[in-house]
């Protein structure tokens, strides 16, 4: 009986012991909890081994040793079952204190409870045993395990009744158990010692239990925390995207459920397959420098697109022992690009086509008209007649109509293709106000209307934009608010604030006296196509598109555009810009100028130049009939071809000052035939200023052309000033005489 007890109890030490260090062993990162486990398993060991050693000695003084030093552990024990508790219970402050400083106070009652007078040592029929005399000692210690089991037995039951989460109380309602086994052993054994009865080992026996249970709730702690192999064994089955563990022969060893559903297969399936039977890879994509390669690939079970990542695993000894492929399935991005592709390329189609069809709107449109107003200013130069000189200022307006609304559609589709671009350029407000002050005067002065400009002199002057813009928003607001005036009177106002970095910001307020709007038509002022009051104003010219215009060149120009009106009696459209300033100067008193038309129509030219020699060059023989005209009084020798190549006959046999150069031409456009002037040898009008005139008006052409070798470009319609103006420019100096009173 003796020796089955002891071998009984020393079995039982040994695989607490191994159980705990095997615990221990599996956990790579080791926290306090860890430790204490282990401890404990280290104690409960060393206590049943020496208990057991108790059990089969014949010599009473060794037995009183092997029992001191298995007390040790019983203290040892407690300590670290306690220590456990707290961690697991979280309890702080003034119950934390006593629960781990009464355990401890424990220790000081070992020294008189190992002395060999207070344990009277006897054989029994399983071997020697022991009691303790009756004692202050004896009944200190039954008091102390009574008060810590009692405590102990309080922290499970505070843990159980706090706790949220499931796993929390299984942990909390398993140390309660534990306390409950290991005091009942206890106090059997100490009840049989009191009665005097020699002590069985029933606590030894009833720890080995309860260490049992300790060790399956520390596993459940361990399985449930979040530590580094629960993660990774967590992310690795529950990730969406497949992953796939290669040995370093490139055999699948291990897959997730992300990468059974993308093959379809079960996992023991997919074990069976090698990295060719489900990808279709460069070669060599598995043999790279560095940890980590990314490579595109094919799955031969669904043929979609893979991005593969593919990352190095090394043993201890850096020897490559596998792979983990993480797959990422980009078909559809790759689709969606491919097909954003697509659309790109055939929106880059539209727009190219839209493009095209502007710039030949534009030529087709212009051309004509051209025709019609050169003729036709001719008519204005040349006629005596009042009738006739009646009927051509008819003909002018209409014309200059059609051509104002042809423009306000061309630059609408230029803003809306998103080809409209701004060319920041020096220019004078001054010159700017004083041309639009003339042009608008004429206007004004023929409905009876006063026009007024208040513009402070000191007003910077010399300012950076793209001044076409600029005048096309403001006369458009100035036209408008002519237009829709019946009476009364018309006034711009300036004013302007300097802002930092050579900024300007101006503000033009147009004021009329004119129809109103009404305030629920504000709203819709910008919008295309629309005009409001259509029953007042269907019998005013336009389409619709002008205001719209204006606001999209505004924002353009990072400006604002608003409007206030009062229906009936009139309204104030105010226009902000920001402009750079590049000068000193400012716009000084705004005077009207001669009416330069006036002097053109009358027959005076701005200036002779009998000896000059230009090439025009046009399939149109009705364009150059028109130039021909125009020019007439200038008295300059004007030599006209039909097409590239006898522009190239005719600058080989003669030198010409200027050639003015049609664009779109049969069999060789006008870039065609500049570029063979510059190579061609025999080329007697090599410093000839050569003049490209076109009806193309889109955005970007005249920098188009000046980067193609052009020195300028005028674009039809030609008006009869702007042609002598440019001609002036260019002959040289020694030719041209001025006309009396320029």
């Amino acid at each position: 009986m003796r020796e089955f007890l002891f071998y009984l109890i020393f079995g039982l030490s040994c695989i607490t012991y191994f159980v705990g260090l095997g615990s221990l062993r599996k956990t790579s990162k080791k926290g306090v909890i860890d430790r204490l486990y282990f401890l404990s398993a280290l104690f409960s060991a060393g206590w049943g081994l020496f208990i057991g050693l108790v059990l089969v000695q014949t010599d009473e003084d060794l037995a009183a040793l092997f029992r001191a030093v298995g007390m040790l552990h019983i203290f040892g024990l407690m300590i670290c079952f306690t220590h456990m508790m707290i961690f697991w219970s979280d309890i702080r402050g003034r119950r934390k204190r006593w629960t781990a400083g009464f355990v401890w106070l424990g220790v000081l009652l070992y020294p008189f409870l190992i002395r060999r007078e207070n344990v009277v040592f006897e054989m029994t029929s399983y071997g020697m045993s022991y009691r303790i005399r009756t004692s202050i000692f004896s009944v200190s210690y039954v008091v102390f395990c009574a008060v810590a089991a009692v405590n102990l037995l309080g922290l499970s039951v505070y843990m159980a009744r706090r706790c949220v989460r499931r796993r929390e109380k299984d942990i909390a309602y398993s140390l309660m158990l534990c306390v409950m086994i290991v005091g009942f052993g206890c106090a059997l054994d100490t009840f049989l010692q009191m009665i005097g009865f020699a002590a069985f080992p029933t606590s030894t026996l009833g720890q080995f239990v309860a260490q049992m249970v300790l060790c399956r709730t520390y596993r459940f702690y361990n399985d449930s925390r979040v530590t580094l192999e629960n993660m990774s064994r967590f992310v690795y089955y529950s990730v969406d995207e497949p992953v796939f563990l290669f040995d370093e022969a490139e055999r699948l060893c291990i897959v997730n459920n992300g990468a059974t559903i993308f093959l379809g297969l079960s996992a023991e399936e997919c074990c069976k397959l090698r990295l060719e039977d489900i990808f279709v890879l460069e070669k060599d994509a598995f043999r790279f420098r560095g940890s980590k390669n990314r490579v595109e690939a094919r799955c031969w079970q669904r043929n979609n697109i893979c991005s593969i990542s593919i990352d190095k695993i090394y043993d201890d000894y850096q020897d490559i022992i596998g792979y983990i492929v993480i797959v990422h399935d980009v078909t559809e991005r790759v689709r969606m690009l491919e097909r954003l592709e697509r659309e790109k390329q055939r929106a880059d189609k539209a727009n190219e086509a839209k493009s095209a069809f502007l710039a030949n709107m534009s030529h087709e449109i212009r051309t004509p008209i051209n025709a019609v107003m050169g003729m036709n200013e001719m008519i204005l130069r040349e006629s005596a007649e009042p009738a006739t000189l009646e009927y051509a200022r008819n003909i002018q307006h209409a014309s200059k109509t059609l051509l104002v609304l042809i423009n306000d559609i061309l630059d609408f589709s230029k803003i809306e293709s998103g080809m409209m671009e701004l060319v920041e350029e020096p220019y004078s407000l001054g010159t700017l106000l004083r041309d639009l002050r003339t042009e608008c005067g004429m206007r004004a002065e023929e409905k009876g209307l006063a026009l007024t400009f208040i513009v402070p002199e000191d007003t910077p002057g010399d300012l950076l934009g793209d001044e076409v813009r600029v005048r096309q928003v403001i006369l458009n607001i100035l036209t408008n608010a002519i237009k829709y005036t019946m009476k009364g009177s018309v006034t711009m106002t300036v004013s302007y604030e300097r802002q930092a970095q050579n900024t300007v910001r101006l503000t033009f307020a147009v004021a009329d006296t004119g129809i109103g709007i009404k305030p629920e038509n504000i709203g819709r002022l910008f919008g295309k196509f629309d005009r409001i009051n259509e029953e007042q104003v269907h019998a005013i010219e336009g389409t619709g598109l002008g205001l719209s215009i204006v606001d999209k060149l505004v924002s353009l120009m990072d400006g604002t555009v608003t409007v206030e009106s009062e229906y009936g009696r009139g309204s104030v459209f105010t226009v902000v810009l920001l402009q750079k300033i590049s000068g000193g100067g400012t716009v000084g008193s705004i005077r009207e100028q001669p009416r330069q038309r006036e002097k053109q129509t009358a027959g005076e030219p701005l200036f002779t130049a009998p000896e000059a020699r230009i090439l025009a060059v046009d399939d149109n023989k009705v364009n150059l009939a028109v130039i021909r005209g125009l020019l007439r009084k200038t008295k300059v020798q004007i030599t006209c071809v039909t097409s590239g190549r006898e522009c190239l006959e005719a600058a080989a046999k003669e030198r010409y000052d200027v050639i003015l150069l049609d664009h779109m031409m049969p069999g060789m456009d006008g870039i065609e035939t500049l570029e063979k002037l510059s190579g061609l040898p025999e080329n007697r009008s090599r410093d000839a200023r050569v003049i490209v005139l076109t009806a193309n008006a889109m955005a970007g052409v005249r920098e188009m052309y000046l980067e193609k070798g052009f020195d300028d470009y005028l674009s039809k319609p030609i008006e009869g000033a702007a042609l002598e103006l440019l001609l002036k420019k260019y002959l040289p100096p020694a030719l041209v005489t001025e006309s009396a009173g320029e």
